[in-house]
């Protein structure tokens, strides 16, 4: 996404190992990477500026706390994404949270004209009216799949099951999707070329499309050599980079290194840290609508007086400390969501309107009364292992060639290394197209399909998958 850090394991561990080892330059670095892209999370939750700032402000303080415990510091990214969705969810069920909200600006790309911001606006009214037909957690999933980077595995952690679990919602959500989007857009785009096609969208006339016109397009373009080549051009993967992404604060990171630093403040460490708990034997959190079931889970937020308290110590930090500190200013100063055509800011739903059971449950409030930890302390755990930890291989990919001329087509063999993996294709370029995903035990293989315009001399294309992975294909075209 625009402004985000490329990041790979190594640096997720030797964060997370340099944060746990009390590296006081550490924390500044897990802000540079993984703050703006952690608020967007925060923000597609809970569609207001403030209080998302406030619960990655207290994710932050509560993975400064806890990454001691972390066994998979390997992990961090996806533990950091555990961290801040608990977060959310206490806010979606604080009584007093504002019934107003206010969004946040979007992050602006100064480098696009005019005519491309108008073929991304109209991306992103095809992306709205396809994920409008996706269940809430089937969204959630996705966005940090395709959005964030993260893999099923960690996804499983995030939402709260079982690695084969996330692996088949996200493989399902991705081809709902790819099949919600191929409708819109052969829809928006190709009803001059296809007069047949024009008689199946006039019967319905709506916009997002509903399941029933979606369905009968699909059945058109299955059978409809001209609909069906239309709809090779779409890939979720890239289509969903259009989604407009949340500013963070500029002030947000002297809040959190205020809070960390500065000894005043060590109750409210202290308090933030302990509503974060419990955790399971592997450091991650336990899902705060499992923890919120059970009568575990620490509901309250950071006090909102606590914020003027860390503004004024954040300013003294950021006066000692200079410019080191801040995050990048906006040229430009907005106030309000000035994003997509649905108002919304992100692909990630909203937990607090979906009425499935991810959404929280109702459960009594613990007692206040309880003597917060210190803050570097072991977290409460779990009698057993959580399932979601599971020791994953990886995956080795075979290369493939498209031939002839025309559309064509070749498989990509993927074949599970060194235990169990759930996989996923997240990307390909090349003008190729490729589809695929599942659960492999170890040492058994699964087929990702690549499709192909062959056309004179030929080329190459690449396909990427998760976990890390890249094949690529050649495109072997005769005249």
């Amino acid at each position: 996404m625009s402004g985000w850090p490329s990041l790979d394991r190594a640096d997720d561990e030797r964060l997370a190992r340099s944060l746990a080892a009390g590296d006081p330059g550490a924390l500044i670095q897990v802000m540079d990477r993984y703050a703006a892209r952690l608020y967007d999370y925060c923000h597609a939750l809970l569609r207001d500026q403030e209080t998302a700032a406030g619960a990655l402000h207290d994710a932050l303080i509560a993975a400064y706390a806890h990454v001691s415990a972390l066994r998979e510091p390997e992990r961090f990214r996806g533990w950091l994404y555990a961290l801040a969705r608990n977060e959310c969810l206490r806010r979606l069920r604080a009584p007093d949270r504002p019934a107003e909200r206010h969004e946040a600006p979007e992050v602006e790309d100064g480098f696009l004209d005019e005519e491309e911001r108008d073929r991304r606006l109209e991306a992103r009214h095809l992306v709205h009216g396809a994920l409008s037909g996706l269940r809430g957690r089937e969204r959630e999933a996705l966005d940090l799949l395709l959005r964030h980077g993260l893999e099923p595995l960690e996804i499983a952690g995030v939402l709260g099951m079982d690695a084969p679990e996330a692996a088949h919602l996200t493989a399902e959500a991705n081809a709902r999707l790819d099949d919600a989007l191929a409708a819109a857009f052969v829809a928006r785009t190709g009803r001059n070329d296809c007069p047949e096609l024009d008689e199946v969208v006039e019967e319905d006339g709506a916009w997002p499309l509903t399941p029933q016109a979606t369905r009968r397009i699909l059945q058109h373009i299955g059978a409809c050599p001209v609909c069906h080549a239309r709809r090779e051009r779409i890939s979720s993967a890239r289509l969903l980079q259009v989604l407009p992404v949340a500013m963070i604060p500029t002030d947000l990171r002297g809040l959190v290194l205020a809070t960390a630093t500065d000894p005043a403040l060590s109750a409210d460490r202290a308090g933030i840290a302990y509503r974060a708990e419990p955790f399971d034997t592997w450091g991650w959190p336990v899902p705060f609508e499992s923890a919120a079931a059970q009568g575990g889970g620490r509901r309250q937020p950071a006090p909102r007086g606590l914020w003027a308290a860390l503004a004024a110590a954040a300013a003294v930090v950021l006066i000692v400390t200079g410019a080191f500190f801040l995050m990048p200013d906006s040229s430009k100063s907005r106030t309000g969501a000035q994003s997509d055509p649905s108002g919304t800011s992100s692909s990630a739903p909203d937990p607090s309107e979906s009425s499935e059971s991810e959404s929280p449950s109702e459960s009594p409030t613990p007692s206040e009364s309880a003597t917060p930890t210190p803050t570097r302390h072991t977290p409460s755990r779990s009698p057993k292992p959580s399932p979601t930890r599971t020791r994953a291989g990886r995956i080795s990919v075979t290369s493939c060639t498209i031939t002839g001329s025309g559309p064509g087509g070749c498989d990509i063999q993927v074949t599970a290394v060194g235990g169990p993996v759930t996989w996923q294709v997240t990307g390909f370029s090349g003008g190729i197209t490729a589809t695929g995903g599942g659960s492999l035990a170890s040492g058994r293989t699964g087929i990702a399909h690549v499709t192909g315009e062959c056309t004179p001399p030929g080329g190459s294309g690449t396909v990427t998958f998760s976990p890390r992975a890249v094949a690529t294909v050649t495109l072997d075209c005769k005249a």
